[in-house]
């Protein structure tokens, strides 16, 4: 699936916003994380990270300098986290560990609970100005108060869902559950 113009100026429009909500992003390096939901395609994965980072890269010169964490969200207890840079990932180095996967289907992986990808997030990756979550949206929420609180105080501040043809913001699925 290719970025149209239009979908490339609301993420980049949407980035900005998270990263001048008051308190957020103030200067210097930029850290951030991405979430590559293995419930899709790995091909489809490297060609859609591919366009995200190089969309936020040619839109800002923060995104220049980055510490970028990769998270592999493969199902509930196989959430794997590496530091790389984001270079790997637009060039698909990220994902050559998987390709042997390329025919792996949301069936063939485990399931996948919104909560406790959310918690991982708050323990591991908080210091994160930006959290992209790239899914086709084949997640469940099995405790809405835990996503809430996984949510609350700051997580729903970063986060950007990226699903085929919808982004929503952490603060709106934060309202969904209310």
């Amino acid at each position: 699936m290719a970025f149209t113009q239009i979908q490339k100026l609301q993420l980049n429009n949407q980035v900005d916003r998270i990263l001048h909500t008051p308190g957020n992003f103030r200067g210097g390096n930029l850290e951030m994380t991405m979430v590559f939901d293995y419930a899709m395609n790995i091909s489809l994965l490297k060609e859609e990270a591919g366009q995200i980072i190089a969309s936020l890269r040619a839109h800002s010169q923060v995104f220049q300098n980055v510490r970028f964490n990769g998270v592999k969200w493969k199902g509930d207890g196989n959430i794997t986290s590496q530091v790389v840079p984001m270079v790997f990932v637009q060039m698909g180095k990220f994902f050559e560990d998987d390709e042997n996967n390329n025919g792996e289907t949301s069936d063939s992986v485990s399931a996948k609970s919104l909560d406790v990808l959310l918690e991982n997030l708050k323990l591991f990756h908080a210091r994160s100005k930006l959290i992209l979550i790239l899914t086709q949206g084949q997640y469940k929420i099995s405790d809405k108060e835990a996503v809430k609180q996984a949510l609350s105080p700051f997580l729903k501040q970063k986060i950007l869902f990226l699903e085929k043809d919808l982004m929503k913001t952490g603060m709106q699925v934060f309202i969904e559950l209310i």
